[in-house]
């Protein structure tokens, strides 16, 4: 059996920026992001150049949210733990 646990922790993410100009992140190695983020113009020039450190915080809450709702989801799953009395 393969220990959910270990394979999210080892997943390495990375931060791309795509030609369309929404950022995304992906597994490291693969082609479909698993979450990306389109800032509008507007809020791109309020923010005087970070756009990208905003981009990238919210990817971060994304992936670490879909983590966290892994791990709680595989837990759920599995067969209580005997009491030993």
């Amino acid at each position: 059996m393969v220990d959910e646990k270990k394979v999210l922790e080892q997943t390495v993410l990375e931060i791309i920026r795509l030609p369309s100009g929404e950022y995304a992140m992906r597994k490291a190695g693969e082609e479909e992001p698993l979450i990306t983020v389109n800032l509008s113009q507007c809020v791109k020039d309020g923010l005087n150049g970070q756009s990208e450190e905003l981009a990238r915080m919210i990817l971060v809450a994304g992936a670490k949210m879909m983590s966290e709702l892994s791990l709680e989801s595989a837990e759920a799953s599995r067969p209580p733990k005997p009491v030993v009395h």
